[in-house]
């Protein structure tokens, strides 16, 4: 299950830097799938090579996804606010690198799901908005893809997704709660670092 739901939680956050002007939080929902999948259909043997999909992942997922705001959230204020500027820039680099992992790791497993997009809403002064989708899957039941965004300066960029009314940030707050609570943001941010080296020893064994 867990697996299954990174994969939804990759489909979601792969996208490509916007061309220039701002672009629609729902053109960009349509414009990052294909991104992230068309090099995979082009050569599915890249699934096989971590480092491959590692720069895929990092060229095409990454520069959509708003890394501050996420492990602010993901944390929560109290943890956030206690931890000095250099604790949270470290949480932010390994969050980033053990984000990386996962997906790269993730999308490998694609097969031939497909995203059924619904009508967008959005008010015209709206700077955080939600988009809805849903992963057809012809071998699984279809899931339902909410996923916000804010408006910024150089674009829309992703901060939460729920996955069937699960909240990515709310997932992964749980998951680190004890490391949090053992330690605040510099815990973790040992933990994640313990975690990505053991990712990283193993992708080259």
């Amino acid at each position: 299950m867990f697996g299954r739901l990174l994969f939804l939680l990759l489909l979601l956050f792969s996208a490509s830097v916007p061309a220039e002007g701002m672009v629609s939080p729902d053109a960009i929902v349509k414009q990052m799938v294909d991104d992230v999948l068309t090099p995979i259909r082009r050569d599915q043997d890249m699934t096989h090579d971590p480092q491959k999909m590692d720069a895929l992942v990092d060229a095409s997922v990454f520069p959509r996804l708003d890394f501050v705001r996420l492990s602010q959230l993901t944390v929560g204020r109290k943890y956030w606010e206690s931890a000095s500027p250099e604790a949270r820039a470290q949480l932010v680099s390994e969050y980033h690198t053990f984000l990386l992992h996962v997906f790269s790791d993730v999308i490998a497993q694609y097969t031939d799901q497909t995203i059924l997009y619904l009508p967008f809403r959005k008010q015209p002064d709206a700077n955080d908005v939600e988009v809805k989708t849903v992963v057809m899957d012809p071998r699984d039941e279809s899931t339902e893809l909410d996923y916000r965004l804010e408006k910024m300066d150089a674009g829309w960029l992703i901060f939460d997704v729920e996955i069937d009314n699960m909240s990515v940030i709310r997932i992964y707050h749980s998951n680190f709660s004890a490391a949090l609570s053992h330690g605040g943001v510099s815990n973790l941010v040992r933990v994640l670092h313990e975690k990505n080296l053991k990712v990283a020893a193993s992708r080259h064994s």
